[in-house]
C-alpha cells in the first residue's frame, strides 16, 4: 500500500512540473492585472499571443502573425536575460531556455509596430 502511495505521489509531483504556468500579457501603459487564478489564463482580446513558463522554457505563441517581434526578457534587478527578433509570419512559437535563470521575478516585454506588451513570472 505504501509503495502505491510512494508511486502515485510521484507521479504527480512529475506532472505538476510538466505543465507550465501561464504568464498574463498586458499592454504597457496599463496597471498591473490582479493575481490570475491557478492554471487560468486571463488575457485582453485584442492580445494577439499567449505566454507560458515551465522548468526550462519560456514560451510565446503568436495567434497571428503580427511582423517581426523583438522579445526581451528582464531579471528582477533589470537586467537583459534574453533578446531576440522573431518573425511571427514564419515563426509563430518562440521557445526561450529558462534552465539556467536563477530563481526570482521575471519580466517579458514584446514589441511590434507601435504595440508594447508586458508581462511579469517568477521562476521557481
Amino acid at each position: 500500500m505504501l509503495s502505491k502511495t510512494c508511486v502515485i505521489a510521484g507521479f504527480l509531483l512529475v506532472t505538476q512540473f510538466n505543465f507550465g504556468t501561464n504568464i498574463i500579457i498586458r499592454k504597457d501603459d496599463q496597471s498591473p492585472p490582479p493575481q490570475p487564478m491557478p492554471n487560468g489564463v486571463t488575457l485582453e482580446t485584442d492580445i494577439p499571443l499567449t505566454a507560458t513558463i515551465d522548468t526550462i522554457n519560456l514560451a510565446v505563441y503568436f495567434e497571428e502573425s503580427v511582423g517581426d517581434a523583438t522579445i526581451t526578457v528582464y531579471d528582477e534587478y533589470q537586467n537583459v536575460v534574453y533578446q531576440g527578433v522573431t518573425d511571427t509570419g514564419s515563426n509563430p512559437d518562440e521557445f526561450i531556455s529558462s534552465d539556467c535563470w536563477s530563481v526570482g521575478n521575471y519580466s517579458i516585454t514584446i514589441s511590434y509596430g507601435t504595440t508594447h506588451l508586458i508581462g511579469d513570472f517568477t521562476v521557481e
